[in-house]
């Protein structure tokens, strides 16, 4: 197939009855998180880019493309299909624990939650303060001055920090909540593939406007038809959960995934959205 060769991967199975469609951004709109999911899925299985996932735990095409999905109420029911792979108990319970976690020992037992990355996020006072370049002897008689050599380790909770932001100050367009870790999860990508897992959401970016607060994410990765359900039904809790502590109502929400995706193993059923 043409698309094989563009990526350099002569060597792929052919993927099954699958047309050869350009890589390519995709959008979609849907008045509520039901029919945005439904939407999605028909476009991904249409318009999708085939590719060829060949990683050391598992090999299998995938409908892939970046995409953005834009949802005028996500707190309107349904928010979830009818058709997605999910109950309103499993969604519940996911959305809870991301917003209140789990006990410590449940929490400890992930490479990452939701809910530490954004509640328990690790930060050091050092690291605050650094320059933004230095060379390591510099580095070093930073570290010392600073904080006689030790690294003063704080836990911030990201929700509750924006919260506060937006109390101050709701025409604030800079209060961005993130995960990454880069020390960490990049060891993702080393080429052994460290036996560690990243975060596939990125950063959460809300606004207010018009007395609403609107949700932006931005995930690395998603699983478009088994986990995007629960995933943006976690995050409109949450968005619902900052706006009820602001006292405003609930506004837009944009989910973009770099790489969504639908795997081969679902392509029949999802062809049934």
């Amino acid at each position: 197939m043409e698309d094989n060769v563009s990526n350099g991967m002569q060597n792929t199975p052919s993927a099954s009855n699958a047309p050869s469609v350009p890589y390519q951004p995709l959008v979609v709109k849907g008045k509520n998180l039901g029919e945005a999911w439904e939407n999605a899925v028909r476009i991904m299985m249409s318009q999708g880019f085939n590719r060829f996932i060949k990683a050391p735990e598992y090999q299998t095409w995938t409908k892939d493309s970046p995409m953005f999905i834009m949802v005028d109420n996500p707190a309107e029911q349904p928010r979830f299909s009818s058709k997605a792979p999910i109950t309103q108990e499993i969604a519940d319970d996911y959305s809870n624990k991301m917003l209140n976690g789990m006990d410590k020992e449940k929490e400890n037992s992930f490479d990452y939650t939701y809910y530490s990355r954004l509640r328990h996020y690790p930060d050091c006072i050092v690291r605050a303060g650094m320059p933004n370049v230095s060379d390591d002897s510099e580095m070093k008689d930073y570290v010392n001055k600073v904080c006689d050599g030790r690294c003063v380790v704080q836990r911030i909770d990201q929700v509750e920090k924006v919260i506060d932001i937006f109390r101050k100050d709701p025409t604030r367009r800079t209060a961005v909540m993130h995960t990454w870790i880069p020390m960490r999860d990049l060891a993702k990508f080393t080429p052994d593939r460290k036996d560690t897992s990243s975060p596939c959401l990125v950063i959460c970016h809300p606004q207010i406007a018009e007395d609403k607060l609107h949700f932006n994410i931005v995930m690395k990765t998603n699983d478009l038809f088994s986990a995007w359900p629960g995933n943006a039904y976690a995050f409109t809790t949450l968005q619902k959960y900052m706006a009820d502590q602001l006292g405003i109502g609930v506004g837009h929400y944009s989910h973009f995934s770099v790489s969504m995706q639908v795997y081969e193993e679902v392509y029949e059923t999802a062809r049934g959205v």
